[in-house]
């Protein structure tokens, strides 16, 4: 095991501790870090392509041949969830438009890249999890402005051009290029590459996490009770879109894997880019919720693969 593996395979399971220290770290020192802010966006292509890389065009095209789950998840993403965040947010805080704006931008960004990793743990399915993140990145610069227009329009005036630019910009870019590159060179590959950016990848999160809380800082300084209930209710967020991936599998009947995958996949959210778009379009509000998701996202993941993997273990092998 060469060095860089040896350090992806330290990080990953690390990942919720090392989010809250980078979450730390870019409140205790605003100033300083706020500095690493105008590499955000470069960080996210980098990130987005070293993630997409290995994925192809036949994969999604395998998966959309039975796209029941893909639908399903699509319908948690981006019409349920929004719509709750919408709802709680609004009656939670209703002088407080711009934090029910941030929770809205949360729930109705593209599906996490970082799922893949508590997917491939639990034992979930790879490709229709590569297949939900591909297409709800290629599709995320036309939902995600749309879902902000339709539900918030009213809150802030929105530069939806310059939403759907970004987006272009820092995600189907670079996730395009990867499959480009898949196809030019092969996925046997580009999945090495993938392999070997893994670390860069997860260490480019952290510096985009820790870049964009900086913001949040002021805030945290004067933490009154409204803060601490978007703080709770974030949390809450993470936990609906879990139960809701688990009630629709279960309603449906989709087998294990796919049952793990669209589970997990309705709570896990690209938060580094919602955060990003935050701290670019809208006031420093609206950055709090998308900000500290990603460490809720991480342990409340974490603890449903296990539970989802017990429940398994007892139906595969039941008590005599």
């Amino acid at each position: 095991m060469n060095k860089l593996q040896a350090l992806n395979t330290w990080m990953t399971p690390k990942m919720p501790l090392l989010i809250l220290g980078a979450l730390a770290l870019g409140l205790l020192f605003p100033d300083q870090i706020g500095l690493l802010c105008p590499a955000v966006s470069a960080l996210m292509m980098f990130q987005t392509f070293a993630n997409s890389l290995g994925s192809s065009v036949q994969d999604l095209g395998r998966v959309l041949s039975h796209p029941k789950p893909v639908l399903i998840t699509m319908l948690s993403l981006h019409l349920l969830m929004p719509l709750a965040a919408l709802g709680i947010g609004s009656m939670c805080f209703p002088d407080q438009p711009l934090y029910t704006l941030s929770l809205v931008l949360m729930e109705g960004s593209p599906a996490a890249v970082s799922s893949l990793m508590w997917i491939v743990i639990g034992g979930g399915s790879v490709e229709l999890c590569l297949s939900i993140i591909l297409l709800d990145t290629m599709l995320s610069p036309v939902i995600l402005p749309l879902t902000l227009r339709l539900l918030c329009g009213s809150v802030v005036e929105l530069d939806t051009f310059g939403m759907i630019r970004d987006l272009f910009v820092m995600i189907v870019v670079p996730a395009a290029l990867a499959m480009v590159l898949c196809r030019l060179l092969g996925q046997s590959i580009c999945a090495k590459a993938k392999q070997r950016l893994s670390s860069f990848s997860k260490l480019a999160l952290l510096v985009i996490i820790c870049a964009n809380v900086t913001r949040c800082a002021p805030f945290l300084h004067e933490l009154n009770r409204e803060l601490v209930l978007l703080l709770c209710i974030t949390l809450a967020m993470r936990l609906i879109g879990l139960g809701l991936g688990f009630l629709l599998s279960t309603l449906f009947r989709f087998p294990y894997p796919v049952e793990l995958t669209v589970t997990v996949n309705s709570s896990m959210r690209n938060n580094a880019a919602a955060a990003t778009l935050a701290a670019q379009y809208f006031p420093s509000e609206v950055v709090f919720s998308p900000s500290v998701s990603p460490l809720f996202s991480q342990l409340t993941s974490s603890l449903a693969v296990r539970a989802l993997q017990k429940r398994q273990q007892k139906i595969d092998h039941p008590a005599s």
